[in-house]
């Protein structure tokens, strides 16, 4: 009775999903932003230093962060990117790695330690992360676990003049 009632509503189409979160996924992928500095290689992850960005999650042992009712516009659209990050890099991303090899002090204020003034590159790794059990977060003090989901390839900046 409730399956015809359903098949009835969806052809009249009665009932819709008109907001903006018609369906929650359950998968949190967060970009990371990463500079070359002085020395190392790109191959070299050890060489990549992360910059966490103001409001995501960044580091695993920083608590998140609350941000309702203000949601930051940049880290908020980043958000989505994740989710879809496969499509290939908005331009709004494109142009933050830019701004971090070219201009680091325009784009400053969206991280928590700013990037240098002149790396060698800038990359994005994308990562899962999940909370961690309230007993890894006693004995690690971390609030998330998160693997490695992929990497981009660098954009190298301009030698420093």
């Amino acid at each position: 009775m409730f399956a015809s009632l359903v098949e009835r509503d969806d052809t009249l189409r009665l009932i819709n999903t008109y907001h903006l979160f018609a369906a929650i996924t359950r998968e949190r992928i967060e970009p990371e932003f990463q500079t070359l500095d002085a020395a190392g290689t790109q191959d070299d992850d050890d060489a990549w230093t992360p910059r966490d960005l103001r409001w995501k999650a960044g580091a695993v042992t920083r608590a998140p962060r609350f941000v309702a009712p203000h949601q930051p516009r940049l880290d908020f659209q980043l958000w989505f990117h994740g989710l879809s990050f496969q499509r290939g890099r908005p331009a709004y991303v494109h142009m933050l790695l830019e701004r971090m090899c070219e201009d680091a002090d325009a784009v400053r204020s969206f991280f928590s330690v700013p990037p240098p003034p002149h790396p060698r590159a800038a990359r994005v790794v994308y990562w899962q992360y999940h909370f961690t059990t309230p007993a890894e977060r006693r004995a690690t003090g971390a609030w998330w676990r998160r693997a490695r989901v992929a990497v981009t390839s660098p954009v190298t900046c301009a030698a420093v003049p």
